[in-house]
């Protein structure tokens, strides 16, 4: 039988990108007490690897998503061998917007999308989250999205012309650049109002991470803490680093 080509394996900077962003959460956002984490792992569970090598006790469950069932198959065969090695993970045949919450430890969500931010009905997907306490303060938001491919620049103008209008953004070439350091906080903010919290909820952009993998990259991460969202200042404050050009 020929072997299964349904693996998830990613480049040196996809991980490079990660441990820059999870470490600066680490430094200033983490808090002293045990996460629930909530990945896409893929098949091979590598952001679950970083983690537990970084700190074994950041965390008190691991469980990662696959709707594929190929994948979902190569993901148990990694988690039982990662058993071995001491480190325990769940490994769902789910869609991971169908998590709920089984305790009251913060939670670090890492959605690992293929595709773009932009795209489909994240902001409805969100806001339920929200709604229903899935995710609320105290945890982080780790997110990926393309930044090589879009429908086109004139649509994604057109769906974010609010959020543009409200930034005070006009020129073109500025609109590009606000949508590759920011468009999955537009869509964040977009479920915050949706769910109706955004004078409940804090999200704070601790970073965006451009990388190359097969596409051109994003990385983008938050915490969530109790208080008001401001749109303007929660974009403008998003600190950007590219992990083969540093911060230019």
């Amino acid at each position: 039988m020929a072997p299964i080509k349904e693996r998830t394996v990613f480049g040196w900077s996809k991980y490079a990108a990660f441990h820059l962003l999870l470490c600066r959460w680490l430094r200033h956002y983490a808090k002293k007490e045990k996460y629930n984490y909530v990945t896409l792992g893929g098949t091979e569970l590598k952001d679950v690897q970083s983690v537990h090598f970084i700190d074994p006790e950041l965390t008190c469950d691991a469980v990662s998503f696959e709707k594929t069932r190929e994948r979902h198959a190569l993901a148990m065969d990694t988690a039982a061998k990662l058993a071995g090695n001491g480190l325990s993970i769940r490994a769902l045949h789910q869609d991971i917007f169908s998590f709920k919450r089984q305790n009251e430890c913060p939670h670090f969500f890492f959605i690992d999308i293929e595709g773009t931010f932009a795209s489909t009905d994240y902001d409805i997907r969100f806001a339920r989250m929200l709604r229903n306490e899935v995710l609320r303060e105290d945890d982080v938001l780790f997110v990926t999205s393309y930044l090589g491919r879009n429908p086109g620049w004139d649509k994604l103008f057109d769906r974010y012309d609010g959020q543009f209008r409200t930034l005070g953004i006009e020129d073109a070439e500025a609109k590009r650049k606000w949508y590759r350091l920011a468009h999955p906080s537009f869509t964040l903010f977009q479920a915050l109002a949706e769910a109706d919290l955004q004078r409940e909820l804090n999200f704070e952009c601790i970073g965006c991470v451009e990388y190359r993998d097969s596409s051109s990259m994003g990385l983008y991460a938050y915490n969530i803490s109790s208080g008001v969202t401001v749109f303007p200042t929660f974009v403008r404050s998003t600190p950007y680093f590219h992990v083969s050009r540093g911060y230019n």
